[in-house]
């Protein structure tokens, strides 16, 4: 009986060692560096610092040279001229801040993809970890229920028990064994899940046995994307509305220009131009009103939803801290429930115990354990909301 079982157990210990173990940061990273939708998103950041780039670039340097078959008609004293605008009124200063303002905006929808991916991702590997533990209190409780029924036969034997005793341990074993092949089956489909996430090969990876997600220290909701994408949008609308005052300021160049062509000998002369709109017919006023009603109203949005994102906060914190105390609880528990399987055990062998004391113990020891696994499990999931709430990435997703 006890081959039967030994030898699954040393395969699976090979099988496992062969395997690399990962954390939840571990987990990010390949996440971070295989998956396709987190790498389209950093992109998008680097097209904004580029458009950004080319917002706070210098006007062009215009070279213009022309001429007409009559002399006297045409470009006259522009046949050839060299024109450099000189931004002396603040249209550079004020395309830098729209570019800014999208480069903010990049970043908060970065984040909002970094942040699904990251929740998905700790969901999945929250849910592996579980399996597992899942896996390992079947495995305690087959051997359990395998000791219980040698111990049983022994005594048969011995002339000691009825044979119907020997029957019940008999059925509690085989179903702590099939307990044991449902929890490594989950097991299985849960690692087949996260490896997916993770964009690699199935069957490479196992999750640390004893692995869990850390909690924030000081949450705070300035973080969340939402929120960083209000501001963003704040932003570039009081941007738009300084470019579009920027734009009715009047324009000054410098030019280098040479005399028309002709017969005669050339000369070049320096020229300083400026110029400006007179009247637009309110293109400019409606453009700046226009964004600043856009800001008026980000505004008004960032109050409501900093407002929300910090009474979702402090409902993640109270979750927080009892499932905390639930662990603690469960674990203190855990040491009787354990403590008693042991001491029934050994009453039963020496003779002063009965089958179903050891029954009832196991029992109890199963439904601790088990609920201990899950009460972990509900404390990684309410972690990873906390991480929603303030927004909060993982160094390598960042």
């Amino acid at each position: 009986m006890k081959s039967t079982l030994i030898i699954p157990l040393l395969l699976a210990s090979a099988i496992c060692q062969a395997q690399t173990q990962i954390s939840a940061t571990d987990a990010l990273k390949l996440a971070s560096q295989n998956r396709p939708s987190l790498a389209a998103s950093r992109l998008g950041v680097e097209q904004a610092r580029l458009s950004a780039r080319a917002f706070s670039s210098l006007p062009p340097l215009n070279f213009a040279v022309g001429a007409s078959s009559r002399s006297e008609v045409g470009a006259t004293d522009q046949d050839l001229a060299l024109t450099q605008e000189i931004d002396i009124f603040g249209r550079r200063r004020a395309s830098v801040r729209v570019g800014e303002a999208d480069v903010q905006l990049a970043l908060a929808t970065y984040r909002r993809e970094a942040g699904l991916l990251q929740s998905e991702v700790l969901t999945a590997f929250a849910t592996a970890v579980s399996a597992s533990h899942q896996r390992e209190v079947a495995t305690g409780l087959l051997e359990v229920a395998e000791g219980l029924l040698n111990a049983t036969k022994r005594r048969f034997d011995e002339g000691k028990v009825a044979e119907l005793q020997v029957t019940r341990a008999t059925i509690e074993f085989e179903r702590a064994k099939q307990a044991r092949e449902l929890k490594d089956a989950d097991y299985q489909a849960a690692m087949t899940r996260l490896a997916s996430l993770l964009a690699v090969p199935q069957g490479e990876l196992s999750v640390v046995p004893d692995a869990a997600i850390e909690p924030v220290a000081i949450p705070s909701i300035m973080d969340r994307p939402d929120i960083l994408e209000i501001k963003a949008e704040m932003a570039k609308a009081s941007a738009e509305a300084g470019y579009a005052k920027a734009t009715s300021r009047p324009e000054f160049s410098l030019q280098v220009v040479r005399s028309p062509w002709s017969n005669d000998r050339g000369y070049f002369i320096g020229r300083a131009q400026i110029s400006w709109n007179l009247w637009d017919h309110g293109r400019v006023r409606n453009e700046v009103k226009a964004a600043n009603l856009r800001a008026a109203a980000a505004a008004k949005a960032l109050s409501d939803a900093t407002a929300r994102a910090e009474q979702e906060l402090a409902a993640v914190q109270i979750e927080l801290q009892s499932r905390q105390a639930r662990i603690k609880s469960y674990e203190a528990i855990l040491v009787s429930a354990k403590d008693l399987v042991v001491k029934s055990q050994k009453g039963f062998s020496e003779g002063f115990g009965t089958q179903v004391d050891v029954l009832e113990a196991t029992r109890a020891l199963r439904e601790v354990e088990q609920e201990l696994v899950e009460a972990r499990q509900q404390l990684a999931f309410v972690v990873i909301k906390q991480y929603e709430a303030s927004g909060y990435l993982v160094e390598v997703l960042k």
